[in-house]
């Protein structure tokens, strides 16, 4: 007679019943995935700071002016904190294929903090910089009536949208080589990476830089249809390029280093600019790509035809 597995014996419960098994996980990639759902709840806290401290008077603290340059305010920290759950987003699938712990239990997780750090934190942190500005402790409201119920429109589509875009993803759950590749629809990370940066860039110009008021104006009216067209292209089928897998865990040459040291520069120089351009980069560079796709699709087809048509003449 074989001998029984004591690691594959079902356990009982009161009623002689089996109890479904317990469902083994990878502590690294867990881990990494805990990280980037605690990161935009602490980004969330800072929402709930950021109001406090607009209507609470308080001692000012010294701060060194470079760091005060770089967190401005509570919501340029949970800006920040909504980049270190990309970090940590990015980070959990890579532990994930090295440990070869790949699993479901793995993806349900990353999802359920994905639509925390990059959907309903980003669009808290929207909402409660328009909130904060329409209803100011002291002086004149900065953000009108309108652009408040505009603005808390544009957040629950993006939230809507979010939630969408990542049980699509689930529901499909493609593990071709395409899919390793690219991505179906704007991916939930760039989306929030494109609108914490406009917010990010709006605390810096309106706390860090003089006379740039105006400047932090206009960065509102643009942050609101921001919002809602990264929602629609989140649940759009266009076609957008995995960024690590097709550019960063391939072999690059030396002369690629250059690139590298001009990019921590310009982080280091302008965080709150640089993060905007490499944001909007990203989301142009899916429409432009598309665009392209279709327009050669297109030229390609019209060839076809007339080829057939000189064949049948």
């Amino acid at each position: 007679m074989a001998e029984l597995d004591p690691n594959r014996l079902a356990a009982f419960d009161d009623n002689g019943e089996t109890k479904p098994p317990l469902i083994g996980i990878s502590l690294l990639p867990s881990a990494a995935t805990l990280g980037n759902l605690l990161s935009g709840l602490v980004a969330v806290l800072c929402c709930l700071l950021s109001i406090r401290a607009a209507y609470t008077p308080f001692e000012p603290q010294t701060v060194h002016p470079h760091l005060q340059g770089f967190f401005p305010s509570y919501l340029a920290i949970g800006c920040y904190l909504i980049v270190l759950a990309m970090l940590f987003d990015a980070l959990d699938g890579r532990l994930a294929r090295l440990t070869r712990r790949t699993s479901e239990f793995g993806s349900q997780l990353d999802s359920l903090a994905d639509i925390v750090s990059f959907g309903a934190a980003p669009a808290l942190l929207l909402l409660t910089m328009l909130l904060r500005l329409s209803r100011p402790a002291e002086g004149p409201a900065v953000v009108s009536a309108i652009e408040w119920r505009l603005g808390l429109l544009c957040g629950l589509v993006y939230v809507s949208c979010a939630a969408i875009r990542l049980a699509r993803y689930n529901a499909e759950n493609v593990q071709a080589d395409v899919a390793q590749k690219k991505f179906s629809g704007l991916p939930v990370p760039g989306a929030a990476g494109g609108l914490v940066a406009l917010v990010l860039l709006h605390e810096d110009l309106f706390y860090s830089v003089d006379g740039a008021a105006a400047w932090a104006g206009a960065v509102r009216w643009v942050m609101l249809p921001a919002a809602f067209g990264l929602g629609l292209l989140m649940i759009s089928r266009l076609d957008y390029v995995h960024v690590f897998n097709v550019y960063v865990r391939r072999e690059h040459p030396p002369s690629r280093l250059v690139w590298l040291v001009v990019f921590v520069a310009l982080l280091w120089y302008w965080p709150q600019g640089f993060l905007t351009g490499l944001a909007y980069a990203y989301v142009v560079s899916g429409l432009v790509l598309n665009a392209v796709h279709w327009r050669t699709a297109r030229t390609t087809s019209r060839g076809l035809q007339s080829a057939r048509r000189s064949d049948t003449a």
